[in-house]
């Protein structure tokens, strides 16, 4: 692998070593993934159930592939300077199939991914009605995923084991196999939390969405919990999905886009940001890209 690949997982391995806490948004896709990082996060993930909603219009029940991740993963990769986490399912089948995952995403660009022990098909971690494969089959995978590693990329081991006590024992399994951080999902209350941060060695992640199982809380005090990495999976998402259903039902409403123009970027505004981005990338070739009147966008 070559360098321009193998630095993303180097440049998050930087992070994991750093005495705070990370904060990781998820995108679903390139734009939101750009905005992100201009937003100022030092690191991203590429959310499984955001590809989903956003590309196929699926809720997030194992439809989609690892041709599609990877694709969207490399994508991402290209357009953005930051480290980028991707969420891997269930490793989309068996060892073998981990295995190609794993080549698939170091290629593509990938600094970690995520391996879940749920069955096929699987489900949101914070839906109810979760089940997970055999703790032996689960760690066959694992440990081909850590073999087959060619780059530093991290594999963030996640468990979605109903009964705590189990989701426990699973990660310390998990951790003690070489696990560069654990998820426990779908973490029900505080004293869940506390435990998870007292009883689970090394980097823990934690996975807060809005309206979903997790209690909210601040990052400073996911920290003195215990917790390494604070996963915010789907406030990107479901702040668009808001916006735009709000101001395009507006706009129906009074035919006059003069109505939505205050919450809206303007054609220049959105120019200079796609154009700066683009201009920015390694090895594009610069094209002397200017922002044009807005006569120019009819």
């Amino acid at each position: 692998m070559n360098s321009s690949i193998t630095k993303m997982a180097d440049g998050f391995r930087k992070l994991l070593d750093r005495p705070d806490a990370i904060e990781m948004p998820a995108c679903y896709d390139v734009l939101s993934a750009m905005l992100l990082e201009e937003a100022g996060f030092q690191t991203i993930f590429l959310s499984g159930y955001g590809i989903a909603a956003s590309l196929f219009g699926n809720p997030d029940i194992g439809l989609t592939s690892l041709t599609e991740t990877a694709l969207a993963a490399r994508n991402v990769v290209n357009a953005v300077r930051i480290p980028l986490v991707v969420d891997a399912d269930n490793g989309y089948g068996n060892e073998d199939n981990v295995v190609r995952t794993v080549y698939e995403l170091e290629s593509a660009g990938a600094a970690a991914m995520t391996l879940e022990d749920q069955v096929f098909p699987k489900r949101c971690g914070h839906s109810a009605n979760k089940a997970v494969i055999p703790l032996d089959q689960y760690m066959r995978k694992l440990e081909s995923a850590l073999k087959a590693r060619q780059t530093k990329l991290c594999i963030i081991a996640r468990t979605d084991a109903p009964s705590l006590d189990e989701a426990i024992l699973r990660a310390k399994v998990f951790h003690a196999a070489g696990a560069d951080v654990t998820l426990l999902d779908g973490l029900a209350s505080l004293d869940a939390l506390k435990r998870v941060g007292n009883e689970v060695p090394g980097h823990k992640q934690v996975n807060l969405i809005y309206g979903g199982k997790t209690p909210i809380l601040s990052v400073a005090e996911l920290q003195k919990l215990g917790f390494k990495v604070v996963l915010y999976s789907t406030p990107a998402l479901y702040v668009a999905a808001n916006a735009v259903s709000k101001q395009m039902r507006l706009l129906h409403e009074t035919h006059d886009l003069n109505s939505i123009s205050p919450e809206s970027l303007g054609f220049r505004d959105f120019q200079q940001f796609i154009e700066t981005k683009y201009e920015r990338r390694p090895g594009t070739v610069r094209t002397g890209l200017s922002v044009a009147p807005s006569t120019a966008a009819a």
